[in-house]
């Protein structure tokens, strides 16, 4: 049984890096920062490996950076190629199983498939470690030490491959099946569209009662898990509160066919889902929460769901204040999450323990808000909301 003992830092890509100026290994070798003035306009949102070499990562600002992590022992990576396109913050990328497309989806209102395997593009350039404050700004600065200087790196950059419109509204989830056959995105609207993946074409969409937070897809492709969530509280004669949803959706009709908030009941969470991973064989799902209660605290707990009744399997303690995302290995039997309180967890699914953990649990601090393992289980990525990607190896 892997215990991932030997993980370590390899790497720290600086991208819009407001808060970090200095890393230094603390623990279990979790690399963490000193807190330094946020601009906070360009944090990372998502990560995804290209193959097991490479890993993108979006922005809210709607671009999106590629490293290619193939580089001499000591060498820090530099981003190869800046893809633009969207307009707006992207909320997910993910790259088909075969590594020849990456898709993104932003609150543009458009899904986006890029040729993950181009050489093509135009010269280009990105500024690095520009997050901090200008001078001037009157907002507290930690100053003893000094940030770093911001870099200009030269870079390819590419356009989009394809532009979907099907939608009108944010989008802000997706996710797909594991033969790389069928697409699966959902709205602020509370469209779901079910797409043929390789072609680009709509297949099915149905209409959910609210915003779409989170979504997974059963590896066989019949069943969409949604989570649903109205993030306003909206006044009609009186205060009006929208309770959170959770269904899985038939594709084919595009009905619900388990309404899991009813049988999860005291489980259910007062806000939507983090992130929704359904197991390889399809028997299980993972659903993270944002948090149960303002008292709780541990709020970010961690649900394993029997898709055939609703039931929970079983429950992890997750995250002090939230679980922001979830990531399988490949191995299928562990499950990565990272949150609020600046913790990775690496969790056994046969029993549910804790395995691993990196970093001290602290109640303000920088988010850890994207991970991302690649395809052969060596490498894994975690994304700050300083704008900062770590790269882990989790072999000797």
């Amino acid at each position: 049984m892997n215990d991932f003992a030997n993980a370590k830092v390899l790497h720290t890509l600086p991208w819009n890096s407001a808060y970090i100026t200095s890393l230094a290994l603390i623990g279990n070798d979790q690399a963490r920062g000193q807190r330094e003035g946020f601009r906070g306009s360009a944090y990372i949102t998502s990560l995804a490996f290209i193959g097991n070499d490479r890993v993108a990562a979006s922005s809210k600002n709607g671009d999106i950076l590629i490293w290619n992590l193939a580089v001499p022992a000591g060498k820090t990576p530099d981003p190869v190629r800046r893809l633009v396109g969207h307009t707006n913050e992207i909320n997910r990328i993910l790259v088909t199983p075969d590594g020849r497309t990456l898709i993104s989806v932003s609150n543009d209102h458009t899904v986006k498939y890029w040729d993950a395997t181009s050489d093509q593009g135009e010269p280009g350039s990105v500024v690095l470690n520009d997050g901090f404050l200008p001078k001037g700004q009157t907002e507290k600065v930690d100053t003893k030490t000094p940030p770093p200087p911001p870099i200009e790196v030269k870079l390819i950059v590419q356009k989009p491959l394809r532009d979907l419109t099907n939608h009108t509204e944010w989008v802000m989830d997706l996710a797909q099946t594991p033969d790389g056959k069928t697409l699966v995105t959902g709205d602020d609207q509370g469209v779901i569209i079910v797409w043929d993946l390789p072609a680009g074409k709509e297949r099915r969409r149905w209409q959910a009662t609210q915003w779409i937070a989170s979504l997974g897809i059963s590896p066989d492709g019949r069943t969409v898990a949604a989570s649903q969530h109205t993030p306003f509280i909206r006044y009609t004669n009186g205060l009006e509160i929208h309770l959170p949803q959770f269904h899985l959706w038939d594709v084919e009709s595009g009905q619900s066919k388990l309404d899991l908030g009813k049988v999860l009941g005291k489980d259910f969470p007062k806000d939507a889902m983090s992130a929704v991973v359904y197991s390889p064989d399809g028997k299980w799902l993972a659903a993270a929460l944002r948090k149960v209660n303002a008292d709780a605290k541990i709020q970010g707990k961690i649900l394993l769901i029997d898709p055939a009744t609703g039931n929970k399997v079983r429950e992890l303690a997750g995250h002090l204040l939230a679980t922001n995302d979830l990531a399988l290995h490949p191995d299928g039997r562990h499950l990565f999450s990272c949150g609020r309180d600046q913790m990775i967890k690496i969790w056994n699914l046969d029993d549910g323990k804790l395995v691993r953990e990196f970093g001290k649990s602290v109640e303000r601090g920088v988010w850890i808000g994207a991970i991302s393992i690649s395809p052969d289980g060596r490498l894994l990525a975690a994304a700050d909301r300083a704008g900062q990607v770590v790269i882990y190896s989790l072999t000797a």
